[in-house]
């Protein structure tokens, strides 16, 4: 089954999140970003915890907070998802073309 998109723009934030963390810069803390983003340190942890769908605000608001271009963001997440959609249908046919043939 392949990834839905909301799926895949969380894995991004996620993944963008802790690369910023890794980076040991005070100014990449959850309670500056969430205070940026507008909202609360625990709303924050739990949307980058939580399988929930990302709206397009909160996209926005990361990607601000962050100092990411929003368009950087996007295409991001779109190549994501159109790797994640081949990868599927790479193992779709793989799939088929591995079972018997019914005679």
């Amino acid at each position: 089954m392949t990834k839905t998109y909301a799926e895949v723009a969380l894995e991004v934030i996620r993944e963008d999140w802790e690369f910023r963390k890794s980076k040991a810069d005070p100014t990449f803390n959850q309670e500056r970003i969430s205070r940026i983003m507008g909202i609360s340190r625990s709303q924050l942890a739990r949307m980058l915890t939580e399988s929930r769908n990302p709206t397009i605000s909160f996209l926005c608001a990361y990607a601000t907070a962050v100092g990411r271009p929003m368009d950087e963001l996007l295409y991001t997440i779109g190549r994501r998802e159109v790797e994640e959609q081949r990868r599927f249908l790479i193992q779709t046919q793989t799939s088929q073309n591995n079972e018997p043939e019914l005679v």
